[in-house]
């Protein structure tokens, strides 16, 4: 029987998307019935995360031995920078998911990066793109040298707990993630004097200077009293704020796929995002849009958007449905297919 190894390094930090990713994509193809042997790359504290599902583990150190008599035939990095590589021919599978640091450094560094990162690309013979424009954007600054590509979206995990973080008794809108300028939540605040009945929640790590810069601007506009920063919150918090927002409001300038849009559609509510980067592919006819980030322009955006909301009730019913196909079980399913194809080669 061929052997696919997968690199879940990542299960380290599930507090970063790609933790979640590893351990979602670990969890679902463990499941799966497949032809091929199983094979994880795990941190030492996951070594029996697996026991009972058929699932052969290795830690980096162990898989060095098991490598010295083994061969696999396909191996899986479930991101664009992985620790450790096969030094021989086995053919390498590669899911690139952005290139953000495009967009968060300098153009001497993100040189650097893409230096770095064509090295491994070198390595590899096949790549997965989480969307059309990671595709593109990696196509751009990156040699491929015609090797094959494919596009395979995220699954997205809602976990059923919900927990009403404190007492909040006004409307308010939500926005999520992590605390940086590419999140272009700064220009929520100014629009925020237009709306006297709501309050923005904004969660996210407060640490570092874009959260001061946050603070500061709010204190200009003199609308601190109306913004709630909460910090890093839990799953039960967040699907809290996603079903009691009036609506979820998401201005980022750079997503590889835009997680926090497929979570908030999955309550039923009206999402209102930037025409920027992934969020059109990923949001599509489901999503309303900012057509440009004045205050005045983003007020009138977001009245008609949940008025056409509230008059329209199919649309609630196609987000969701829209929604339910960004699955585990779908993405891993392709992945199989395509793990498939390539040991059949």
């Amino acid at each position: 029987m061929k052997k696919v190894l997968v690199d879940l390094l990542k299960l380290s930090n599930l507090n970063c998307g790609l933790g979640q990713v590893a351990v979602n994509y670990g969890k679902t193809l463990s499941k799966s019935v497949t032809n091929f042997e199983k094979h994880f790359l795990v941190p030492k504290e996951y070594i029996s995360y697996f026991e009972n599902t058929g699932i052969f583990c290795h830690t980096k150190t162990s898989l060095k031995k098991y490598l010295k008599e083994n061969k696999f035939d396909l191996w899986h990095c479930i991101h664009q920078e992985p620790d450790i590589m096969p030094k021989d021919s086995t053919p390498v599978l590669m899911t690139i998911h952005d290139l953000n640091f495009l967009e968060e450094k300098t153009v001497t560094k993100s040189k650097k990066r893409l230096q770095k990162l064509q090295k491994k690309v070198d390595l590899c013979s096949h790549f997965v793109f989480i969307s059309e424009f990671s595709k593109k954007t990696a196509l751009d600054n990156l040699n491929f040298n015609d090797k094959r590509t494919d596009i395979i979206y995220n699954g997205v995990t809602i976990s059923e707990d919900i927990t009403k973080p404190f007492d909040i008794n006004s409307k308010f809108f939500f926005t999520i993630g992590v605390l940086k300028p590419k999140k272009n939540f700064k220009v929520l605040i100014p629009m925020m004097k237009l709306f006297p009945e709501h309050k923005l929640v904004i969660s996210g790590d407060k640490k570092g200077s874009y959260y001061k810069e946050l603070i500061k601007t709010a204190k200009k506009e003199n609308v601190l009293n109306k913004i709630i920063f909460t910090g890093v919150i839990s799953d039960a918090e967040k699907n809290w704020y996603y079903q009691n927002c009036e609506a979820f409001l998401f201005p980022s300038l750079y997503e590889g796929f835009g997680l926090p849009v497929i979570e908030s559609m999955r309550f039923g509510v009206p999402v209102i995002i930037s025409t920027n980067s992934s969020l059109p592919e990923i949001g599509a006819e489901h999503a309303f849009y900012f057509k440009d980030f004045s205050p005045e322009s983003m007020h009138k955006t977001i009245l008609e958007s949940l008025n056409s909301f509230k008059q329209n009730t199919d649309l609630k019913t196609s987000q969701i449905n829209y929604s339910n196909k960004f699955n585990w079980e779908t993405n891993v399913g392709e992945y199989i297919n395509l793990y498939n194809g390539i040991l059949n080669q």
